[in-house]
């Protein structure tokens, strides 16, 4: 099946994928069509309908469909973060807040110091 990926930066494409695929092959498959450059599987986080889809799982436990669409994001690393400047290590460790290009708002629950636990989007 065709399943569309949306980016951060607002643009979109398509991969092809079969439903008992993996998250890591759809980020591994993510990679080798935007170049390892640009989304490197290992920083990638997939996003289906406000949760943060766990790797071991499939497409299919998931319900994703052909006909909703993916996000990616790409996360930092905590060891690049630690590193550069440990002085502002408690301040990357308070909630993030986003908005898509929709004007939704979205709330990312957890820190830069433990990753992401679930995103959750309402209306403003």
């Amino acid at each position: 099946m065709k399943l569309t990926i949306k980016t951060l930066k607002g643009s979109h494409f398509e991969i092809r994928v079969q439903p008992n695929d993996t998250v890591m092959a759809v980020k591994k498959n993510i990679e080798d069509v935007q170049g390892k450059d640009n989304y490197p599987c290992g920083q990638q986080l997939l996003i289906y309908n406000g949760k943060v889809l766990k790797d071991e799982t499939t497409l299919a436990e998931n319900s994703v469909s052909e006909d909703g669409f993916l996000v990616v994001m790409l996360s930092k690393s905590a060891n690049k973060s630690l590193k550069k400047n440990p002085k502002n290590n408690l301040k990357s460790c308070k909630k993030l807040r986003l908005r898509s290009r929709s004007w939704k708002r979205l709330r990312l629950r957890g820190n830069a110091c433990n990753g992401i636990e679930r995103i959750a989007t309402f209306a403003v």
